[in-house]
């Protein structure tokens, strides 16, 4: 199995589970739910890098400091990668629903990852070149694709996702939350950019036609 995404779940807390439940299936409370993080984090994230300039998209803060163009190429990169370790952990033998499957840990996971306050390193496959894009409207529409499929097949699995698990700073997580991390992890790299874009070093944006 993949490093099951370190740079990442450092931000998640730990929590004490509430309750068991039993099924692996998602109901229909989960899958909306997921929906919705999936869907509100690529709005967000495609509207962070719309309309930028060129010089925008490659400023970079400090030498060490990712680019936008540099986090809009990990979100893309980390898409995929990030699907296939939640295949991965599919891959896994089934076992009895883990008591923090549910939705008090899956929102305190989300809101961890969303904390920038703790800083990771992203793994080797997914560290950025900086030179893979040349303009947003290119890291958009590669991004977008992307996270299409992740959302169509969670509108459809019905694979026992609240069943199968690998070890994180929770304690065993479940495939759906795995799922959430793609999600939140987007939403954590999205802040990033806007932190770029607040720089006072970041530059204004051109009276003509942007970089698109």
């Amino acid at each position: 199995m993949k490093p099951l995404l370190a740079f990442c779940l450092l931000a998640a807390p730990v929590v004490t589970p509430v309750f068991a439940q039993t099924g692996g299936k998602l109901n229909d409370a989960e899958r909306t739910y997921l929906i919705e993080q999936l869907e509100l984090s690529k709005k967000n994230m495609l509207a962070s890098i719309s309309g930028l300039t060129e010089a925008q998209w490659r400023f970079k803060p400090a030498p060490s400091v990712w680019s936008v163009a540099e986090c809009a190429e990990h979100l893309v990169l980390a898409e995929d990668y990030l699907f296939s370790a939640t295949q991965d952990v599919l891959k896994s033998p089934a076992v009895e629903r883990p008591a923090s499957s549910n939705s008090q840990t899956d929102h305190m996971l989300v809101a961890g990852v969303l904390d920038r306050s703790k800083k990771a390193t992203a793994p080797e496959p997914i560290t950025p070149s900086g030179g893979k894009f040349a303009t947003p409207a290119e890291a958009a529409r590669e991004f977008t694709a992307r996270r299409n499929k992740t959302i169509a097949y969670v509108k459809t699995t019905q694979d026992d996702l609240r069943i199968h698990t690998a070890p994180g700073p929770l304690g065993p997580m479940d495939a759906y939350q795995f799922l959430l991390l793609i999600a939140s992890h987007a939403g954590r790299h999205t802040l990033q950019i806007k932190e770029v874009e607040a720089n006072p070093g970041y530059p204004k944006a051109s009276a003509k036609v942007v970089f698109e």
